[in-house]
């Protein structure tokens, strides 16, 4: 029993001294650890904030040498990739590229052939315009000769001013030169093309201006009274009055005659019944007194009829005659205008046609000359497109035998005056970069040189290239002229980019890795006696090295600059409370934060 609880004892009182031995071990090896911890200076000075990127040289003008034939050809000559064009080159025409021209060739022969009959057609065509011109013009000329002597029928049957009178109740035109200007607005009316009154629609017809109003001229049959005219006094009397004139006179004569055959046959009645003359005599001077009642009656039947019949018809037939030359007159103009739109149009289609040959001759000739491509400025040679991705050059390239595409570059021709570097500036960074800022570039080709640039290009919105493949990288396209001219600098070179965003003058800083962020609140580990103190700061900008801490800091003591482990620092005790000690404490983030998790000031 005695032996049991002495074993149990020994147990107990070995395991505390183990549990002794492995804390004072461990305490030990934490404060060790602890002592390990490397530290930075805080230093107060002139702080550069830049923003450092890489890229790759590309001259800023390149002259690109593109195909220009419409369809896939090969490649029968290429000058070598990388030869120097000089001056002497361009004079002499050196050829770089030479092309298949043999279906060129093939196609400007079958095209000469219906070039030829199209030229045919176009001669053609403009010739039946001309001859339809001047056929309008012996149709319209001899319609209005019908017309104007239909007027001149009517006039000379009535007189001028009664024709007047009478056409112009009619509502037609009274004279030669009323007809003239009513001819030149039909003629005019016919010129107008026909697009303009049919083929625009009803809500834009009722925006336009009124246009001017046409002349009424009334060519459909009306029925007149032509009676009132034939009493009218005129200067100018026709046929009409002449012959009324004589009807009258006629009936007059006849009359006369009657009153003389009555008198007559009065005195020889009287003398009969005295027996002074026959029986006989009498009834002859009867007879011809009956004979003259007759021709008077004859008479005023004739005058009657023509006044009330022969009149008004010789007048319809001259007014009819007169309205249907000018009803004939319109039906021609218009007939006119038709055959001339119909001779206008083939003469506007072979035109077409014509040009449209001439434009595809010159095209195949040109395609025939840019088969072979000559040196036209000096500069270095650059096979396919230099802005383009390699598998792009690789899945298109360029090499005798190699059939090229229409405006697929075979050859790009590069300013070598004018370098600069393109990059893609990261979105965090974006905001910092401005058009115009300084710029530091290094090329790799020659460590250790530094030339000067700045921000010429700054793309507005991200590149969508770059996020093709990965959709939350966006990147901003971003062009730095180089400045000077470097003979030895050559387009694809890598170079990187310290783009100069500000100059602190004089402020506190220290390195990046030495502040730890967590929850928005930015910390610092000092140094202080072999312990590390945890102290919230205040930051402000920053590079990729560097951060301004513009409280929280003072410039000599020491800051660590690898962020020790939480626990450790827990188990040695050596957290003080600081400016940070009322914080609530959260779950360590990452103690080495970029650049980018500092917040702005």
């Amino acid at each position: 029993m005695k032996q049991g609880k002495t074993i149990k004892r020994i147990t107990i009182l070995a395991g505390i001294s183990v549990l002794a031995v492995a804390g004072w071990w461990f305490m030990s090896r934490g404060a060790t650890e602890t002592e390990k911890v490397p530290t930075f200076v805080v230093q107060r000075g002139p702080l550069e904030i830049n923003v450092l990127q890489g890229g790759e040289i590309r001259a800023l003008q390149n002259t690109e040498v593109k195909s220009e034939i419409e369809t896939p050809t090969k490649i029968l000559s290429l000058i070598p990739e990388g030869y120097l064009i000089n001056e002497e080159d361009v004079k002499n025409g050196k050829v770089l590229i030479e092309l298949d021209d043999t279906d060129l060739k093939t196609k400007i022969q079958t095209r000469e052939i219906e070039f030829q009959t199209t030229v045919s057609n176009f001669i053609d065509a403009d010739e039946n315009r001309e001859i339809q011109k001047s056929e309008n013009q012996s149709f319209v000329r001899d319609t209005k000769q019908t017309a104007i002597f239909a007027l001149m029928d009517f006039e000379k049957y009535l007189g001028r001013e009664v024709t007047a009178a009478i056409l112009a109740t009619a509502g037609l035109p009274k004279e030669v030169d009323a007809f003239e200007k009513y001819a030149s607005v039909l003629e005019t009316q016919a010129n107008t093309p026909v697009a303009a009154d049919v083929l625009v629609p009803k809500a834009e017809k009722s925006t336009k201006p009124a246009a001017a109003k046409k002349p009424v001229v009334h060519t459909e049959s009306e029925l007149i009274d032509f009676t009132p005219f034939l009493e009218q006094k005129s200067h100018s009397d026709g046929e009409a009055q002449q012959k009324n004139r004589q009807l009258e006179d006629e009936l007059l004569l006849h009359r006369s005659e009657l009153a003389v055959a009555k008198q007559k046959v009065e005195s020889s009645g009287r003398l009969a019944k005295k027996e002074f003359i026959t029986s006989a005599q009498l009834e002859n001077d009867q007879v011809s007194f009956e004979k003259v009642g007759l021709s008077v009656k004859t008479a005023e039947t004739a005058l009657a009829l023509f006044k009330k019949y022969e009149f008004s018809k010789q007048c319809s037939t001259l007014v009819a005659a007169y309205r249907e030359a000018l009803n004939k007159l319109q039906r021609t103009i218009r007939a006119n205008r038709s055959r001339m739109a119909q001779a206008e149009t083939r003469f506007t289609t072979a035109k077409r046609r014509y040009e449209m040959e001439i434009t595809q001759r010159e095209d195949l000739e040109r395609q025939l000359k840019a088969c072979v491509i000559k040196a036209t400025q000096p500069g270095l040679v650059a096979y396919g497109d230099l802005n383009a991705g390699s598998s792009y050059n690789y899945n298109y390239p360029i090499e005798e035998g190699a059939n090229v595409r229409l405006r697929q570059t075979m050859l790009t021709i590069p300013d070598m005056s004018q370098m600069g570097v393109k990059v893609n500036v990261h979105e965090s960074q974006v905001k910092k970069v401005r058009i115009g800022q300084p710029v530091k570039v290094r090329v790799d080709a020659e460590p250790g040189k530094v030339m000067d640039g700045r921000v010429a290009e700054l793309a507005i919105l991200p590149d969508s290239s770059s996020s093709r493949y990965t959709p939350n990288l966006k990147v901003y396209p971003c062009t730095i002229h180089i400045s000077g001219y470097h003979p030895w600098m050559k387009p694809g070179m890598n170079a990187k980019v310290e783009i100069i965003v500000d100059q602190l003058a004089d402020v506190i800083y220290v390195p990046v890795q030495s502040v730890e962020v967590e929850q928005d609140h930015h910390f610092c580990y000092i140094s202080n006696s072999g312990t590390l103190e945890r102290r919230e700061i205040n930051t402000g900008l920053f590079n990729d090295e560097f951060i301004e801490v513009r409280d929280g800091l003072k410039s000599g003591e020491a800051v660590a600059l690898s962020l020790p482990k939480k626990s450790e620092i827990e188990l040695n005790n050596i957290a003080r409370p600081g400016p940070a000690s009322d914080t609530p404490k959260a779950k360590p983030t990452k103690a080495k934060e970029k650049a980018v998790a500092v917040a702005q000031p």
